[in-house]
Parts: C-alpha cells; structure tokens; sequence
C-alpha cells in the first residue's frame, strides 16, 4: 500500500473522529439546556363553592381536575405551564 494513501487515510478518520465529538457535544449541550428550563413554579387551584373534588389527571401539557356537586359535575382543564383555566365543561346531572 502506498505510504501517502495510508496517511490520507489515517488523517481522515481523525478528523472524521474529531467532527463526530464536536456533533456529540453539541446534542448534550442541548440536550441539557432545555432540562434545565423546566418550570418548577407552584400552582394553586382552589374547589369551587358547594362542589367536592372528584377526581384528576396529569398530561403532558395539561391537569384535568373534575368536582361534583349534587345537581352536576364540572370539569376544569388547567395549563401547567401558565397555570391558567383552559376549559370548563359543566355536565348536569
């Protein structure tokens, strides 16, 4: 084998080497970076007069918290990002 092949060779696959680190560092950086943007800020929800808390439900993006009193049930949707109502469905009895 030619010796000048041989070094072209070897050249190339450090740098090929070095290119897929750099590619890996970059994915962890972010990676990282968005984990460490997450929320953790509290929200409070208070029942509505006259209604028990029935049940709920935690997504991705969303709390579904349902009450019930004796004539119907209310279904909040809430954001966990903003803490903010979405919807409420009202289903009587």
């Amino acid at each position: 084998m030619n010796i000048k092949l041989l070094k072209f060779i070897v050249i190339l696959m450090g740098m090929l080497i070095i290119f897929g680190i750099v590619i890996l560092g970059l994915a962890f950086y972010k990676k990282f970076k968005n984990i460490s943007n997450k929320n953790d800020s509290n929200i409070i929800i208070e029942v509505p007069k006259n209604m028990d808390f029935l049940d709920y439900k935690v997504s991705e993006k969303n709390i579904y918290i349902s009450y019930k009193s004796s004539n119907k049930i209310l279904l909040k949707i809430y954001s966990l990002q903003t803490g903010k109502t979405i919807k409420e469905i009202e289903i009587l009895k």
